[in-house]
Parts: C-alpha cells; structure tokens; sequence
C-alpha cells in the first residue's frame, strides 16, 4: 500500500513509523491530553503497546495516523488520525504538541489531510468528535464547513460531534 505523503504550507505530513515514536511520546503531557479520551500512557513501553496495530491497522487501510513535522526543520508538531476509514462516515483525531498551541498547526494539518481524505476515501462526511471545551479544536471543525450535532457525556469531559461535509 501506497503511503501517503502531504505539504502543506508550513507542514510535512506523513504516515506514522515506529521511527516517530519517541518523539510523539516526549510530546503527551496531562495537560494535553484533558481533551483526549485517553490518558497520558504510564512508560514508553505501554505507549508502544499499541502502536503496532496502527500499522496494521494502515496496511488495513481502516486507518491513517499523518505525523505532522515542520517542513523546514523536520521539528515534530503533532498527529492527525483518520479513523474507520472505510466506512461512509470516517472519523478524525488530532492532537498538537502543546510548544505550539495557539500558531493555526492544528487547523493546517487537519486541512492537509481533510483535502486529501475528501479524495482518497468514499466518505458521505466526516465526523470530528471534541470535547465541548476544546474551543480551537471546535474552531477546525467549523473551518471545514462542520454543523454541530450532537453532544454526550464522556467519562472525562461533554463531547461534541461535528458532521465535515466530504
């Protein structure tokens, strides 16, 4: 399979290797991950622990998980996660290291892989889940022309779900 290579402006984006690991893991902090369904992994070792099935689920094609970096540094920015590819109504994921909160990487990277999903996937639209109080991320959604659905309660925080029109 075809790994899929995206620019952006200022991003290189690229499906996750095992290479990426140690990087993304220096990256998860509890603060990052307050709107995440996840908690911030125990070791590295428990982080790796389930990242042999995002190859697999790659290979599979139900899965893309684009590492975002700097283009001109290669410096690593964050991931964004397209989930249950296959189905009419796949769903994304991101997360942003913290050192860059705030510069609009978020709302590039998500783009970059929003324009390629629309071209490479049979979508119907996309779902963008976040939690309510994640304004920047809600901010991404809307930047894609998502509508606001539906809200349940999570064990951490009230989630919102936005339909992107593919």
């Amino acid at each position: 399979m075809t790994r899929p290579e995206l620019t952006t402006r200022r991003l290189k984006l690229r499906i996750y290797s095992a290479q990426d690991a140690e990087e993304m893991y220096s990256h998860i902090t509890p603060t990052l991950t307050r709107f995440m369904a996840w908690e911030p992994p125990a070791s590295f070792e428990e982080f790796l622990s389930n990242k042999p099935s995002w190859e697999e689920r790659f290979l599979q094609g139900t899965d893309y998980h684009f590492v975002a970096r700097d283009i001109q540094s290669g410096r690593y920015i964050g991931v964004v996660g397209v989930h249950r590819a296959t189905t009419a109504t796949p769903e994304f994921g991101v997360w942003m290291s913290e050192d860059v909160h705030g510069q609009g990487f978020g709302k590039e990277a998500v783009g970059g892989v929003f324009d390629w999903a629309k071209k490479a996937l049979q979508a119907d639209y996309f779902v963008y889940p976040v939690a309510e109080e994640n304004w920047a991320s809600r901010k991404i959604a809307k930047s894609l022309g998502g509508q606001l659905v539906s809200s349940e309660p999570k064990p951490k925080y009230m989630s919102v779900t936005y339909h992107i029109p593919a």
